[in-house]
Parts: structure tokens; sequence; C-alpha cells
């Protein structure tokens, strides 16, 4: 609607529509801004998100883990608050944390507390392998009952499948008695195709073959696009057009920030790069690189716009999480999470009679998202986190980091 009022109650949306009466409401004066649902993002090691400034490409990536053996549980909270914080500036109101990190259950309370400090709504995924051993039933079992105890109703736990080999059987099998969702890994298991499902996630992508995305069709797997850190690495561009093209619902894709550490927790950037991704790999389909009069004058009838990145972003993300029938649209009966982004600053436009959808995701940036409502707690208001003291939490992560390259230099040297 170019202009109407969303009614919230007791975290609930109730209500939609262009003229609300509700004389004893808060009211939130969202003129010359896009009211909207919040992000929802699919995939996202949190843990190494403090690794900014150290890690340029995949190489040191990887190299960098070595950190991970002088890690503390204290470090783990730090690292993983810094992130969700981040998001919830940035507009994403719910993340995946895949906590492929964590070496016991003392890392993962010190994970899943920090994302319920932070506020924000989110996926837990345990190990199914932690230090080169099996984690059990009862290890999951714990972990899911400690975030139904002490989330919120925001935090649920998924299965994370890394390592698993011949055990992935097993794994699955107690992830769905459990009830876990997302079960997922990076990509091994479409080598087990009779044990996947639609609970599954499918991550990164560049370089699929059409066999595969077919196999993710056909099973109903989710797809969780890394937009932003696949190409920066050299990996390659995030599969748009091809799963647009063999008709992978639109609703089973998502985008996710995966690693920190490189590339920032930007929503509209990394929207922006599936549009833009697509429309490149489209145009190498036509046989038209390079030749931009031909691009022009093809009149080129793209398979994957921006209100389908903008869906892909929203309920896209909380479908692929299982969360479609609680969050990802402003839809009464959804809980409330709800951003609000302003137009009328210099990086953006706030003139009558123009495509909102294209304005945010050619222009928007995270410093434009004035406010942040999650299950109807405002975390984010005028452009500033609520009840954060934001220095304190930067210094935090940067002491964090410091600490750990200081201990990791010492043990080398011993």
């Amino acid at each position: 609607m170019p202009k109407g009022d969303v009614h919230v109650r007791d975290g609930v949306i109730v209500a939609v529509a262009q003229n609300i009466e509700a004389p004893d409401a808060q009211i939130i004066d969202a003129t010359k801004m896009v009211v909207m649902p919040g992000f929802v993002e699919t995939h996202w090691h949190m843990w190494n998100g403090i690794w900014r400034g150290i890690v340029d490409d995949a190489t040191a990536y990887f190299r960098t883990h070595m950190l991970l053996h002088h890690y503390t549980a204290e470090d783990h909270y730090a690292a993983v608050r810094f992130a969700a914080l981040d998001a919830i500036n940035a507009g994403i109101t719910t993340c995946n944390n895949w906590a492929h990190g964590v070496r016991h259950s003392e890392d993962a309370e010190a994970e899943m507390q920090a994302l319920v400090d932070s506020g924000i709504r989110a996926k837990f995924c345990y190990p199914c392998v932690v230090g080169g051993h099996a984690t059990n039933i009862d290890d999951l079992k714990n972990a899911r009952d400690w975030a139904e105890a002490h989330g919120n109703g925001l935090l649920g736990l998924g299965a994370l499948l890394d390592e698993t080999g011949a055990h992935i059987e097993e794994h699955v099998a107690m992830a769905r008695e459990l009830g876990l969702r997302p079960i997922t890994n990076h990509g091994g298991f479409l080598a087990t195709p009779d044990l996947i499902g639609p609970e599954f996630i499918f991550t990164h992508g560049p370089g699929i073959q059409p066999h595969a995305i077919e196999l993710i069709k056909a099973k109903g797997v989710k797809v969780a696009f890394c937009p932003c850190t696949d190409p920066l690495i050299g990996n390659g561009l995030p599969p748009v057009y091809a799963m647009s093209c063999a008709e992978v619902p639109l609703d089973n894709l998502s985008f996710s920030v995966d690693v920190t550490g490189q590339t920032s927790a930007d929503p509209f950037a990394a929207l922006r790069m599936l549009v833009d991704s697509g429309r490149m790999q489209q145009v190498e389909a036509g046989n038209l690189t390079g030749s931009l009069l031909a691009i022009a004058q093809a009149g080129i009838k793209w398979k994957f716009g921006y209100k389908d990145a903008l869906r892909v972003g929203t309920l896209g993300g909380a479908n692929v999480l299982g969360l479609a029938d609680q969050i990802g649209s402003l839809t009464p009966g959804k809980r409330a999470d709800i951003i609000l982004v302003r137009t009328d600053e210099i990086n953006m436009m706030p003139a009558r009679n123009i495509d909102p959808t294209c304005l945010m995701l050619q222009n928007a940036k995270p410093n434009n998202v004035d406010t942040v409502i999650i299950d109807g707690h405002i975390r984010k208001r005028y452009g500033q986190l609520i009840g954060v003291d934001i220095d304190a939490v930067v210094s935090s992560a940067a002491a964090t980091l410091h600490q750990l390259r200081v201990r990791a230099a010492t043990a080398s040297c011993a």
C-alpha cells in the first residue's frame, strides 16, 4: 500500500489496513519510510564474525580457523552477540547461527545466551560432530530444552551434519526425532538422496550441476545463497538463474550472510547481488555479454527481479527456516517482526510514484534502517539500537579478537 497502518498487540500483527483506529496504542510515525517485514538470514558462522580485517580470501579464512583452539566460552558469547547486534542494526530480525565452532555444551550455551541477550529471533544449528566425536541425542536434547526454556520463544534448534560421514543416517534420525529444523551441511547430503527432505538447507551453490538442482526441487530442499562471500573468494556467483529456470519455488530460496569476517551483514547488498547475479547469468545464456546496446535493445524479461529478491529476503527466508507460519510477511496473526526504512536520506528518494522495491534494493543501506521491531519489542529506533552500549560491544569484540591472536601466538612459540 502507498500508505497505511500496521497494528501490533502483544507481539502479534493484529491488523494491516489503510487506516486503523487504535486510540490507546503507542504511535510510531513512519512518514517517508517503507514499512516491511524484517529480513530473514539463513546461514551465518557467527562465532568467527570478529575476524574482520584479517581474512581477505578463502585461504586466510580457513587458516584462521586455528584460532578456534584458543576460544573460551566467553569468546563465543562476545563474538555471537557482536554479530547478532550487527544483524539487528541492519534490519535482519531472524538469523541462523551455523555454530560449527562449538566444542562442548558450554560453548553452545554461551552462543545461545548471546542470541537471547541480543533480542534477535534465531535458529541455532548444533554440530553433530564436535572435536571429531559424534554428538549424541542427549546433547541435542539438552540444547533443545535449553532453547525452549530460556529462548523467550525466539530461539529454535537445528542440526549440522558436517563431518558426519557414515553416521549421517543416524544423525538425521536423531534430528527428526527431536523435531530439529533446519538440518543441513555444506551440500554433502545430496549424495544421500533417499535421506533428505524439505527440512534440509543446501548452502552456497556456484558450479552446481543441473541434476543436483532437479534433486533439490524434487525433494523440496531449501537453498541458502551466499551472494557476498562466494564472489569475494572467487568461488563464483550464486546460481540464481539456474534455480529460476529449473522452477525451484521462490519461497524455497533465501540469502545468507555466511561470514562477517569477510563481508558486512547487509541484507540490501546481498539481495542486490542476487538480482545482479541472475541478470549476468541470463545475459550470458543469451550470448549478449559485453554488448551494452544489444542488452538494452533486447528488452529482456528478467527471470529474477527486485520483487523476487525482496520476497527471498523475507518470506523465503522464513520458509527456509520453517518459520513461514510465524514471520516473513506483514500478515495479521503473524509475529511482529517489522522494520522501517527511511527514504528521505541522501542515498534514497522520498518522491511520489516511484517503485519502492526497486529503491530499496538498488539504493538502501543498513544506516537507512530507522526502526527494528522483533516479536513486538522495539530493538532499534531513530537509527540507534535500544538499550545497547555500542562502544562497549565493539570494544569487547575487538579485545576478544586481540586476546585470541595473542594466545594463539604465545602457544605457537611455546
